[in-house]
Order: C-alpha cells, then structure tokens, then sequence
C-alpha cells in the first residue's frame, strides 16, 4: 500500500492538513507526485512526535516542498496559458 492510499481519517493533523492543500491543487505532473510523496513522508514525521531541532528542520522541509510543488502547479499553468494564446489566430483575443 502506497503513501497516498489509505483511511484519511487514519493520517495526524499535518498530514490531512498536507494531503487536502495537494488535493486542491488538482491532477499532479510526475514531478509534482514525487514532491506530494514527500511532503506526505515529512508531515507524517512531524505527526508521530519529531523532537527537538528536527521539528523546526522538518517543518521547513514541508513547507519548501509544499512551495515546490505549488510552484510546479503555476509553471504548468501558465504553459498552458500561452500555448493556448499562441495557438489562437492572431487579433482574436482569445486563449
């Protein structure tokens, strides 16, 4: 079973709160479900008890992959974007 299956009523407070911030992000590039793994990993490691220093390390880790994959997100969309805008006839005004 991967990290992404399971009973979401079985995941902590950080990695429900993690897994519903990726979900609302939409289908995931393969790039982004690598990040979206782990992020579930580091939210899971914050959720079972990580003391100390590695809290705060852990916590930034988190967030700067969160920001990773949110970042991928907005790169594809704008890919989108302007290939829609380049595809559509010139002086049409629409994409």
């Amino acid at each position: 079973m991967g990290a992404t299956d399971g009973d979401a009523t079985a995941f902590g407070d950080v990695e429900a709160a993690t897994r519903g911030a990726i979900a609302e992000l939409g289908e995931l590039a393969d790039v982004q479900k690598a990040l979206a793994e782990t992020a579930y990993r580091l939210a899971r490691a914050l959720d079972s008890g990580t003391k100390g220093m590695a809290i705060s390390a852990t916590a930034k880790e988190l967030r700067e992959t969160l920001t990773a994959i949110k970042e991928a997100s907005d790169a594809g969309d704008a890919a989108s974007q302007l290939e829609a805008f380049m595809s559509s006839a010139v002086g049409d005004g629409s994409y």
